[in-house]
């Protein structure tokens, strides 16, 4: 069986290209953004004209950083918490740097500071080495972070500052500069990037803007190969520059819009709008997760003349999104226009995706799964570690990309609400083992948190903040993207609610589950779940 991923694209024409950038695959070694190309990186792909870079290590000063603590906390903070949290801070650095014995060390010194678990968990966002990057900027990453090459340009707006927090928006390039005869020399694809980020950054002067390399046996998924040629620069680029998780944004048209649609519906948790024009979804297994976007707003552009993708396929996402599952969506729909959308369009539907600020810890997540991934089955604040009757394993080929897609024959579904202070209500189906997370901006940690599963109490008892947990969740969420300090795992097979402390599980049943893997490892996490 074959998952066919939409593309409007000759694929034999995609393969004559092939010798441009394959190379691509065999990143070189880490350089900071900007630095003269190593005697070892891809000659096919030289660095585009930037400004200098800053120099390799130039620190944000203490001061600079208590104001920048000061904006993070808000009205929580109070200056006599400056060296505490300054000292958290350094460790927390040294924690991500670190891995095995190394961060028990560190976590250790760390639970030795008398703060506020949940304040550290707030500055954890902030890197201490952001380099003061030349704004206006445009720089070419390429490194390997564990298993995965990173290969992306970043552009930066005129006013970067690297004290405050900017929007990012992602923009997916398709093909169809590198389908040609004679394809682009290496020269040729450099400069095609460099003039793209170019108009970006003209166009759109007030966000950075990542453009990650294609790669032309990958393209943008649904392979691991290909999303992560997406997500990995996005984490990267959170490393590199200040980045404000509330306002992410990915785009793309046509190949790169069908690819827009899926990473939207795979890494939901990520994104405050998804942007895809002339782009479809058609598949059962992308389809399944439509209600996975309830907290991301699809921004969308079809033209009813479109001769190349129909315009069915953008309806009936939209049917389905409003009807069925009562979500926002930004629905332009043209007539006479074509498969290419206008600059007027162009920007409008830009403006409109801009327009939209996530809600970092929402009211109502809801989530649907049939992968057995657990990267696939985490959104916000709930993550199913185990289906309660999975049904046969599926395992898909890709007509684009390596490797193949596993998927479980049933789905789980799980419907979860903040429903009044300290209470949690779910609904699942199919769900036997599930993770809640939570932070002070949630719940009251000094109050008891009560959680009604399918109309029955499944937890009651105090929650305490956990730093060793928080830093995990990150490592797997990637760093600063959310924080949270307090966790409740439910056993639904469990005959009797969890009671008391829930720093770490409440109820388990005896296995191993699988986390990850991510935060640039090869191997997954494992939780050890003990018989009751």
């Amino acid at each position: 069986m074959r998952a066919r991923y939409p593309a409007a694209m000759n694929r034999n024409a995609l393969l004559a290209t092939l010798g441009v950038l394959l190379v691509v695959c065999c990143a070189a070694p880490a350089e900071p953004p900007g630095a003269p190309s190593s005697p070892h990186a891809p000659p096919a792909l030289a660095l585009p004209p930037a400004e200098p870079a800053a120099p390799a290590t130039q620190p944000i000063s203490r001061d600079m950083l208590l104001q920048m603590y000061a904006q993070e906390l808000g009205n929580l903070w109070k200056p006599e918490l400056g060296d505490r949290l300054y000292k958290a801070h350094q460790l927390v650095e040294t924690w991500f740097a670190a891995d095995g014995d190394g961060r028990k060390k560190i976590l250790a010194d760390l639970k030795g500071i008398d703060v506020d678990p949940n304040l550290v968990a707030r500055i954890t966002r902030l890197r201490m080495n952001w380099q003061p990057l030349a704004g206006g900027g445009i720089y070419y990453i390429n490194e390997r972070i564990g298993a995965f090459p990173v290969i992306y340009f970043l552009g930066l707006p005129k006013e970067y500052d690297r004290t405050r927090p900017w929007p990012l928006v992602i923009k997916l390039p398709t093909a169809h500069a590198f389908v040609t005869d004679p394809p682009p020399d290496g020269a040729q694809v450099s400069q095609i990037y460099t003039s793209w980020m170019k108009d970006e950054l003209a166009k759109h002067p007030d966000a950075v803007v990542v453009m990650p390399l294609l790669n032309l046996v990958e393209l943008w998924g649904p392979s691991y190969g290909g999303m992560n040629n997406i997500i990995q620069p996005m984490q990267d680029a959170a490393d590199r520059v200040n980045i404000d998780p509330a306002r992410i944004y990915v785009t793309g048209h046509s190949m790169a819009a069908h690819a827009t649609w899926n990473i939207g519906l795979m890494y939901g948790t990520y994104f405050a709008s998804i942007q895809p024009l002339a782009g479809a979804a058609r598949l059962d297994w992308q389809r399944l997760r439509l209600m996975n976007l309830r907290n991301t707003t699809p921004v969308i552009w079809h033209d009813a003349d479109d001769q190349s993708i129909p315009v069915d396929d953008a309806r009936s996402l939209v049917r389905i999104l409003k009807t069925r599952f009562k979500i926002d969506v930004v629905y332009n729909e043209t007539k006479g226009v074509g498969h290419v959308p206008t600059e007027v369009i162009s920007q409008s539907m830009y403006e409109q995706m801009r327009a939209v600020k996530r809600d970092l810890y929402p009211k109502v997540v809801s989530l649907q799964s049939n992968r057995p991934d657990t990267v696939f089955n985490r959104l916000d604040w709930v993550q199913v570690y185990q289906f309660m009757n999975p049904g046969e394993k599926k395992r898909l080929s890709f007509q684009h990309g390596s490797g193949n897609m596993q998927m479980y024959q049933n789905t789980c579904t799980v419907n979860a609400t903040l429903a009044a202070p300290n209470r949690i209500e779910l609904q699942s189906d199919n769900v036997e083992f599930l993770r809640i997370y939570l932070n002070d901006q949630m719940i009251d940690f000094y109050r008891p948190v009560t959680v009604i599963v399918n109309r029955r109490p499944r937890f009651e008892g105090m929650v305490s903040p956990n730093l060793e947990e928080m830093l995990k969740d990150q490592a797997f969420l990637g760093r600063g993207w959310r924080y949270f300090t307090g966790i409740i795992d439910i056993d639904l097979e469990a005959s009797a609610p969890g009671t008391g402390p829930a720093s770490g599980p409440a109820t388990r049943r005896s296995g191993v589950i699988e986390i990850g893997p991510r935060d640039g490892e090869t191997e997954p996490h494992r939780i050890v779940i003990p018989p009751r």
